[in-house]
């Protein structure tokens, strides 16, 4: 049974998602008013945030559980489909916008990275059932520590140091799946001792809402800063967006604790929200479709010169319109052609699907 808080954190992570490109694709000016382009930075922070709660969930559901081929099935068809659709609809209405390079990653979507997100996200997945054999082979004590080093190597020395020694999203998405499992564990009550000073699950519990509160401001200020700096003394050591990448602490230990935050909300199992955060994916893959992204955020020019607050305003408005509209097209692919597709295809390909499950559940056996 789907846990409707996790799932009303996924809704809220693509959300998220969906004011970072609008902050990152919109079309203002470098050499706008100092506050005008603080409002448009700090809508880009929350993007990352929900990055690493969107993974975290995905660990947090798939660390206990076998990997089934369907699965990737689902993701790599719903990538494809929204990719040769959207090219589809732009080559017949605005050709101009579909170029060669564009053209080219639409037809292939997974592999070229047309969504960067995607690319990983699958290749992950694939690795999942050997982040699972690890994870099940350590000891609570072995998970915190893990969980403890790959905070210092992956967040705390790219932060302090400038330098990302790893800087892949691979490796940081492997990251965020274990600490996703980790943090079902100790939810579920299995965890109770041994766990690592560095450990952030141990950390941000102790914070309470100050991990979200101070992760929030501290970036917020570092970005109002930066950017005042930068157009009063011309400092360039570091741009005002440094601090929102989803592996700088800051921004890391706000995501724990807004998972955390979410894990607490008792709301039951409410549909529409189970349903809505189903069509997740299928919002990312619609609203930033690059095709779509070059088409959809000019129409939003305007909201700069009203100043800060209406770019606020309309930022948090045109995410929230962004994933309704998304999630309402998804919803009908899903039960028009997914759902059906797919009956079909387990009936057609019932024995190989079956064997491909036995051979990923038993990795490791």
């Amino acid at each position: 049974m789907r846990q409707s808080n996790i799932e009303l954190l996924r809704i809220a992570s693509m959300i998220m998602i969906a004011l970072f490109h609008f902050s990152v694709h919109g079309p203002w000016p470098e050499d706008g008013p100092l506050a005008s382009q603080i409002a448009v930075d700090m809508l880009s922070f929350g993007g990352k945030l929900g990055v690493n709660c969107f993974v975290m969930i995905t660990g947090y559901f798939m660390v206990r559980r076998p990997l089934k081929v369907t699965s990737l099935l689902r993701i790599v068809f719903e990538t494809w489909f929204y990719s040769f659709v959207i090219l589809g609809i732009f080559l017949l209405a605005q050709p101009e916008l579909v170029t060669q390079a564009k053209l080219e990653k639409a037809l292939l979507p997974v592999m070229s990275g047309e969504y960067w997100f995607i690319t990983c996200y699958l290749a992950m997945m694939v690795i999942s059932p050997f982040l699972n054999l690890l994870y099940q082979h350590l000891s609570g004590t072995g998970k915190s520590r893990l969980m403890a080093a790959g905070f210092v190597a992956l967040s705390l020395i790219p932060t302090v140091c400038t330098f990302n020694p790893i800087g892949s999203d691979l490796v940081w998405f492997f990251y965020l799946y274990l600490l996703g499992g980790w943090l079902r564990e100790q939810a579920d009550g299995h965890a109770k001792a041994g766990f690592c000073v560095l450990d952030p699950t141990r950390f941000t519990k102790k914070m309470g809402g100050w991990a979200i509160a101070g992760g929030v401001a501290f970036v917020w200020a570092s970005m109002a800063v930066i950017g005042w700096a930068q157009q009063t003394s011309g400092f360039d050591r570091i741009l005002p967006d440094y601090f929102i990448w989803q592996y700088m602490v800051p921004t890391f230990v706000a995501s724990v604790g807004t998972f955390r935050a979410f894990q607490k909300l008792d709301i039951g199992c409410v549909p529409w929200i189970n349903t809505a955060a189903a069509s997740a994916l299928g919002v990312y893959l619609i609203h930033d479709n690059p095709i779509m992204r070059a088409w959809l955020w000019p129409h939003f020019a305007a909201v700069y010169a009203a100043g800060p607050l209406a770019i606020l305003a309309a930022g948090i408005g045109i995410a929230v319109a962004a994933y309704i509209v998304g999630a309402l097209v998804d919803t009908a692919r899903r039960t028009w052609l997914e759902t059906p597709l797919f009956a079909w295809m387990g009936r057609r390909f019932s024995p190989a699907f079956a064997k491909a499950d036995t051979w990923l559940s038993t990795i490791g056996k």
